[in-house]
């Protein structure tokens, strides 16, 4: 079979300058978090933290809440092993939006920014981390806006506080290069779980409803923290397992997200004693492997809507919110019938047309068997996550017969039969010019 070559182009905010290329893996400190944290013996844990990460497969390591001195550290060991740094520094510049502590005499960004230049591995200035006032949002709109002056070409970072009203003001006030968010179900959130329903009446689902209707409203690339490993000060309401960690992440490619970063402090992948490799090592190596893959399909891709099964409900203080933003099955416009227990579904599709499903396993306990109706015959072709390429799976079918493992997806592509049949695959064109003259 012909296999054929689309172009995809960089995405981002059109108020802003910065524009993203590829995927992006990142996690949130790759060492000892605290801005106190400075002797030898901590230093010396992050340096091996670094490897550590990159070894994981994690091609952005973030300064979050790092002490300067710990953020040289993980300058030095970056730039030796070619890692990508969102460089903070909260003793110069930016805030954290949740605390009255001073934390710098003044916002010196831009002597920061003129202090590091010579870093090539920075490619982010974490300017404010979850502004939560209007106060703060002017001050990050401030600070991107000078990072667009002085150097347009690195991301003027920032993060939204987790709840629904931060991320919509953000988005509105800020309008920053990216919408980045969080949420860390397993733990205290302010909402009552038990463990036979896992995550379907939690407001996880609503939250990444309305980040992903945000970032589109903006135009700007959804970006996700996920919970990497049990918060020890956090109580969980389940026995906690990395499959949570994978099944979290993976929602976020659900709805759309051009970007993951693995919340840790210090923990999870990563020996909290040693800086070396931790418990969920290999199994975050693993999910970073496999959505490194797909990333570059997924750069290429817009979700349209989210679709669950009737076991996702919202039971709390959202309840009304959600019903007014939840998908009904019957506005898909690729699936009939009804969907399994704990499967998801997306519909997206690429600048061509193209038409897209990704299937999402919720239990992240036991792995789900899954059979979708279509409704029309179609030609189905799976994006592989060892490869990254499509494979064909079946030609003029109605159903599409699966099953996933706990916490996992599947990604497939839907061609009409009475369509040209190819394999698909995905360029990055740099050229802009390019796209805008093919639009016009």
């Amino acid at each position: 079979m012909n296999r054929k070559m689309f172009a995809r182009y960089p995405i981002g905010n059109p108020e802003r300058k910065w524009k993203q290329d590829n995927f992006i893996l990142a996690v949130s400190n790759p060492g000892p978090t605290g801005l106190e944290v400075r002797d030898e013996k901590n230093m010396e844990k992050t340096r091996r933290g670094v490897e550590t990460a990159v070894e994981a497969g994690f091609n952005l390591l973030e300064m979050l809440w790092a002490s300067p001195e710990e953020g040289m550290e993980i300058l030095r060991t970056a730039e030796r092993l070619g890692a990508k740094v969102s460089y903070q520094n909260l003793r110069r510049f930016g805030g954290m939006g949740f605390t009255k502590k001073f934390l710098n005499e003044d916002n010196d960004l831009l002597g920061t920014i003129r202090d590091t230049k010579a870093w090539s591995c920075i490619s982010s200035y974490y300017v404010y981390d979850e502004p939560t006032n209007e106060e703060q949002r002017k001050v990050t709109r401030e600070l991107i806006e000078l990072m667009e002056r002085e150097c347009p070409h690195l991301l003027p970072y920032t993060v939204a506080a987790a709840k629904p009203y931060y991320v919509d003001t953000l988005a509105d006030e800020v309008s920053p290069a990216q919408l980045s968010f969080d949420i860390y179900p397993f733990g205290n959130i302010g909402q009552t779980l038990e463990a036979a329903d896992q995550l379907d009446k939690a407001n996880f689902w609503y939250y990444f409803e309305v980040a992903r209707r945000a970032a589109k409203r903006i135009g700007a690339p959804l970006w996700f923290y996920y919970q990497g490993h049990q918060l020890f000060y956090k109580p969980s309401f389940d026995r906690y397992t990395f499959t949570a960690s994978r099944m979290m992440a993976n929602a976020a490619l659900l709805h759309g997200a051009k970007q993951i970063s693995a919340y840790v402090e210090f923990d999870g992948y990563v020996d909290p004693a040693t800086g070396g490799k931790g418990v969920f090592f290999e199994e975050q190596k693993k999910l970073n492997e496999e959505t490194a893959k797909l990333g570059n399909t997924l750069m290429a891709l817009e979700c349209h809507r989210v679709l669950h099964d009737p076991s996702v409900e919202n039971l709390t203080k959202y309840a009304k919110e959600w019903s007014a933003v939840a998908c009904p099955f019957s506005e898909s416009e690729l699936l009939t019938g009804e969907l399994p227990h704990r499967i998801s579904v997306s519909e997206l599709s690429d600048a061509y047309g193209h038409k897209y499903l990704m299937v999402l396993n919720r239990d992240y306990r036991m792995e789900n068997h899954y059979c979708l109706k279509l409704k029309e015959p179609a030609c189905i072709y799976k994006v592989s996550e060892k490869d990254g390429l499509e494979h064909y799976e079946a030609d003029g079918t109605q159903k599409i017969f699966g099953h996933l493992s706990a916490g996992s997806i599947a990604l497939y592509r839907i061609q009409p039969v009475e369509k040209e049949q190819y394999l698909l695959e995905y360029y990055l064109e740099k050229d802009v010019a390019k796209k805008e003259k093919k639009e016009s």
